[in-house]
């Protein structure tokens, strides 16, 4: 089944901050490729922008850069254009996302709960286990333009 990752989401990093440290989004992918190898699955990881480091990716990880596009509307169209999107599994805690793919047929899972899934067979995972509390919201506010008392 394959599972499709909405990458900076996940990491907690706007393109900017992700293309000025590349350990937190390598860190990331090295942690799907374990859950890859260990359960299996086909694993694509969607980042907004460009990478200019563009180093290989761990195996069992798929790298897809989603510029000019932003990962979310590259993702809706990747699911519009497949013949089953029911099989395809959307990875992201970004909740307007999760709807838009659950109204494109997709199934959806946020972090946590693919972590738990993966769990069984892998205890302990290197990566951050809840990235909720790791995330820079005064930086996801300026980068997408939002007054801070319109997310109360």
């Amino acid at each position: 089944m394959p599972y499709w990752f909405d990458g900076n989401n996940l990491i907690g990093q706007s393109v900017a901050r992700a293309r000025a440290d590349h350990s937190t989004r390598r860190a990331f992918l090295a942690e799907l490729s374990g859950y890859a190898r260990m359960r299996g699955g086909r694993f694509v990881v969607f980042f907004d922008g460009d990478d200019p480091d563009r180093s290989m990716p761990p195996a069992g990880v798929q790298v897809q850069y989603c510029a000019p596009a932003s990962t979310d509307a590259l993702i809706l169209t990747r699911l519009a254009e497949i013949r089953t999107p029911a099989e395809t599994i959307v990875v992201t805690n970004d909740r307007s996302l999760q709807a838009s793919c659950r109204a494109a047929g997709a199934k959806v899972l946020n972090w946590k709960e693919f972590c738990s899934r993966m769990k069984p067979t892998r205890p302990g995972s290197r990566y951050l286990q809840d990235r909720e509390e790791n995330v820079d919201v005064e930086e996801w506010t300026r980068y997408f333009g939002l007054k801070k008392d319109a997310l109360s």
